[in-house]
């Protein structure tokens, strides 16, 4: 039976396998089969029983599963004899049946929300199947008896393992996978990164409440930000993760942390790319170390943002206040102003939007104000609400396609020249190297929010 492509069936089948496209546990919760040119699904070959490289073959048919899903050239159909099995017939040969696949049962629970969910198979044992190996022609050779009777055995010792120099044993997978395509970026290339640049990213995740998100090239990514949730998704977890309570409230689930490079290379290594933490630690969630200005830019004119942060500067130098600066890794910029962590969140976030306040009164034409304004087309927006939230770390890779990476800058390079979508990993990596961390001295430069405030309200409040 031929599914069409504006059904709901066709389009939850779409969903769901572009969502597992770049999931650890995809080979569980979709089998792939192999066939012949020319045969049916009754003479198919599962993926996961072929002896040797089978994960190979697995990448290679999941992608071709995708790709035929979106080529006009490929219909879907639905097997009448074998329910739950579904392959591809292209116009021009409807006797092949290529590319079969089915959905495990764990699929159900996790898609409900779809309006028409496929059909599902229950795992069957599968038949091993090896490659038959062409005979090459040869001259024999002059060889013993004692030479006949002895036999290699080879042993798979697995993918070479990366040497991070970690403290808990990983076992790294699939390192040659493109996580991101568009910048031909492998799975490896991720892990490396993340180790080398580690020692700069730590300190805004260490003791923080963290969400990690996944990568995702054709579908909306997934965001995580317990420990629950992971094991929701069967991610086995080494008993070394370290989690945290929320304090306030203990009913609530724990939430994930990554305190050492071993936490950050283990969410590397499950899929996860980008990295948000909270503006406080975790011992004293209520006290926040900073406050983020977010300067989101229309259409990613990025341009028109860097005009506002360099009058956001402006006024905070008026105020003789510190500011750093940071890419968003999108299409905007971050200015973070650090605090002494002595005051609680309610000054804090008045601060932020005492802030945004002011730079809206000096460029009244040019931004908008996150809840205040409702007319933002076409302006840059001011953020102050990302305050009560995670927030993008520095130093993280972006999930999307670019694989940009959210880059501290000097305030000297914040001009007409900033691209972001050159900010890569290996160009980050070598400005580390060439001319340190831009928020080194972050930490070190303290304000209280609570006599900011103050201060603000006294010489500022008659403006608003």
């Amino acid at each position: 039976m031929q599914i069409r492509r504006n059904t709901k069936s066709f389009k939850a089948v779409l969903e769901i396998i572009s969502s597992c496209q770049n999931r650890p546990d995809r080979g569980k919760l979709i089998r792939l089969y192999i066939t012949k040119a020319g045969h049916t699904i009754d003479d198919r070959i599962s993926v996961d029983a072929i002896q040797g490289d089978a994960q190979l073959f697995y990448e290679m048919n999941y992608q071709a599963v995708l790709n035929n899903l979106q080529s006009r050239n490929h219909q879907l159909h639905q097997s009448d004899d074998i329910p739950g099995i579904y392959f591809f017939h292209t116009t021009s040969n409807k006797g092949w049946d290529e590319t079969p696949f089915e959905f495990d049962e764990a699929i159900k629970k996790e898609f409900a929300s779809l309006p028409d969910l496929p059909l599902f198979r229950k795992k069957e044992k599968s038949e091993k199947f090896v490659f038959p190996i062409a005979k090459a022609e040869s001259k024999p050779s002059k060889r013993n008896k004692e030479d006949t009777k002895k036999t290699v055995k080879i042993i798979d010792k697995g993918p070479k393992q990366p040497d991070y120099s970690l403290k808990y044993k990983i076992d790294f997978t699939n390192l040659n996978r493109i996580v991101f395509r568009q910048a031909n970026l492998t799975k490896k290339d991720i892990l490396d990164y993340y180790d080398r640049v580690a020692p700069y990213m730590l300190p805004f995740l260490k003791d923080r409440r963290l969400d990690i998100q996944t990568q995702a090239n054709t579908s909306r990514s997934t965001i995580y930000s317990s420990v629950a949730e992971l094991k929701q998704k069967d991610v086995k977890m080494p008993d070394w993760i370290q989690e945290t309570k929320d304090l306030k409230d203990k009913s609530q689930a724990s939430k994930l942390l990554c305190n050492d490079k071993e936490h950050l290379l283990f969410y590397a290594e499950i899929g996860c790319v980008q990295f948000n933490s909270s503006h406080s630690k975790t011992k004293s969630p209520e006290f926040p170390d900073y406050i983020i200005i977010g300067i989101e830019s229309p259409e990613a004119e990025l341009g028109r943002a860097i005009e506002v942060a360099l009058g956001a500067r402006k006024i905070l130098s008026g105020l003789l206040l510190p500011a750093f600066v940071k890419t968003d890794g999108k299409s905007g910029l971050h200015i973070y102003v650090p605090l002494d962590a002595k005051s609680k969140i309610a000054p804090c976030k008045s601060v932020a939007e005492y802030i945004c306040k002011l730079i809206r009164i000096k460029m009244p034409e040019l931004v908008a104000m996150e809840g205040y304004d409702r007319q933002t087309y076409g302006k840059v927006l001011l953020r102050h609400f990302m305050n009560q939230d995670t927030c993008i770390a520095p130093y993280t890779l972006i999930a999307g396609a670019s694989a940009t990476v959210a880059t501290p800058l000097l305030w000297e390079e914040v001009d007409d020249r900033l691209r972001l979508e050159d900010l890569t990993p290996e160009l980050i990596i070598k400005r580390l190297k060439h001319s340190g961390d831009p928020l080194q001295k972050l930490f070190k430069k303290k304000t209280n929010a609570t006599s900011l405030l103050e201060r603000m309200e006294a010489n500022y409040s008659f403006l608003l």
